[in-house]
């Protein structure tokens, strides 16, 4: 059931930002990879550059607020900024009260300045690119002039500001209502700093009549682009990497209580070849809100159930899970070779499974077939993930000469193993979400009796390598 805007209201005024440490961890990872890539590549931003030197000393910096005496940590006294912004409020404005009221309420309860979203007047960004559309939007790559705010400048009593930033703006569809869009932007507000993409506020475009998330741009844009244009650099543990760090935002997600529901590589962003954000939360639910008559997502990376009854928990964005790995250890996507039509439905809801196209390591081969298991409840949870994903990079020993060895067999087997090439991609392939038919299955045999979680009958037909197509009981209800 969806919360009423008061209700949600009420949630940013009175919930918490329960920071365990985690914010801080992405910011020395972060840290890490902009010192990596700053050995080699001449940094670009300047404001960039100001933010990676002013963010190098991570101590929390304990001290007190010169204004009130409070004590501080990490330049940031809540009291005063909520009373600073406050005194803005009458400085801008939306043209939306809704709108209005939930920036406000962010900013008023941030704790620190990662926690704060603004509204960024559009003549504030400039060099607008179009850079791809979604199933629900269309992404802009921008400069943002000003910057996310650092801190409060005693001295001339203003903002510090990071100055010039990339950003990516993102539109929702007209489809998309108010609610869905500020709901969107709250969902991924509750995972800041915790291995999701940061939103640093709200714009319009005047022309179009739009309102636009503006976020973080990932400097290498989705995983999957990442993967066509650099998986020849990645090794192993470079893939291994990228998966630990997947998982943990799925892991924030789920402890949240919540699911992601549109989970593939689209919707991961890469800001280093090491470093990847989870994105796109428009159909993040909590997992008691289950709407079983609309249908959305990427086929390839849609478990049985949801295809089958529009059953989405957990575990579906753990088969979805799944499918990232594929294209992670691989380079290639789950079934980029056939239509994404109603016969690959059928033949997911059958037990069909994605062919591997190259030799992989056994340990990840086996976590990865596990979130494939038909049986929901036979998957392995975010948290087991990470901790299968962790015990074969951090044992030592027999583990570690076991991996290793696996290790030297896949690389020894993968001597001429082709890369993906995209314009092998099957042209009706769709990998952008969207409203998918609902499948209605009669009651026979099952694709695994013991499991019965659901009936497909025996005689189903669909094209074979000769293209004669016979009929089917099976029939799409078309919504």
């Amino acid at each position: 059931m969806k919360r009423s805007w008061k209700e949600m209201k009420g949630m940013i005024k009175t919930e918490e930002i329960k920071d365990t440490g985690e914010t801080e961890e992405m910011e020395v990872k972060e840290i890490e990879e902009m010192k990596r890539t700053r050995k080699t590549e001449e940094t670009k931003d300047i404001g960039e550059t100001k933010e990676l030197e002013e963010s190098e000393n991570l101590e929390d910096n304990p001290g007190k607020c010169s204004k009130c005496q409070n004590n501080i940590e990490r330049n940031w006294c809540r009291p005063c900024n909520a009373k600073r912004f406050q005194n803005e409020f009458g400085k801008w404005t939306s043209e939306d009260r809704e709108i209005d009221e939930f920036i406000q309420q962010i900013q008023l309860n941030a704790n620190k300045r990662q926690e704060i979203i603004e509204w960024i007047p559009f003549e504030k960004l400039e060099n607008i690119t179009y850079l791809t559309k979604g199933g629900f939007g269309t992404a802009y790559k921008a400069k943002w002039l000003d910057g996310p705010i650092y801190c409060w400048n005693y001295k001339v009593e203003n903002w510090d500001r990071f100055g010039r930033k990339n950003v990516c703006l993102k539109s929702l569809d007209n489809s998309t209502n108010k609610f869905d869009f500020l709901q969107e932007i709250n969902n991924q507000l509750k995972f800041r700093g915790k291995n999701t993409i940061a939103i640093y506020g709200i714009t319009k475009n005047l022309t179009k009549n739009e309102y636009m998330i503006v976020m973080k741009y990932a400097e290498y844009g989705s995983l999957r682009n990442m993967l066509n244009n650099k998986f020849e650099e990645l090794n192993w543990q470079d893939k291994h990497n990228i998966l630990l760090e997947v998982v943990m935002g799925l892991i924030n997600i789920h402890k949240m209580g919540l699911m992601h529901k549109d989970f593939h590589s689209g919707n991961i962003v890469n800001q280093s070849l090491r470093l990847s954000y989870i994105t796109d939360f428009g159909l993040c639910k909590p997992v008691t809100e289950n709407n079983t008559e609309n249908i959305y997502g990427v086929i390839p990376y849609m478990a049985p159930e949801t295809l089958s009854r529009g059953e989405y928990t957990q575990a579906s964005d753990i088969y979805s899970f799944g499918m990232v790995m594929l294209e992670v250890l691989t380079s290639y996507p789950p079934y980029y070779n056939i239509p994404h039509d109603e016969n690959l439905v059928i033949k997911i809801c059958k037990g069909l499974k994605p062919e591997i196209k190259c030799e992989i390591p056994q340990f990840l081969k086996e976590i990865m077939e596990k979130c494939w298991n038909f049986e929901r409840l036979e998957r392995p949870t975010a948290a087991e993930l990470r901790s299968q994903l962790e015990k074969y990079r951090y044992e030592r020993n027999e583990i570690r000469r076991e991996v290793n060895n696996q290790v030297q067999v896949a690389n020894r087997s993968n001597k001429n193993f082709i890369q993906y090439d995209p314009n092998e991609m099957h042209p009706e392939a769709i990998y952008t979400s969207r409203l998918i038919s609902k499948l209605t299955i009669p009651e026979c045999d099952t694709y695994n009796s013991r499991q019965q979680l659901f009936s497909i009958p025996d005689n189903i037909i669909v094209k074979d390598e000769e293209n004669e197509t016979q009929e089917t009981e099976c029939k799409f209800n078309r919504n």
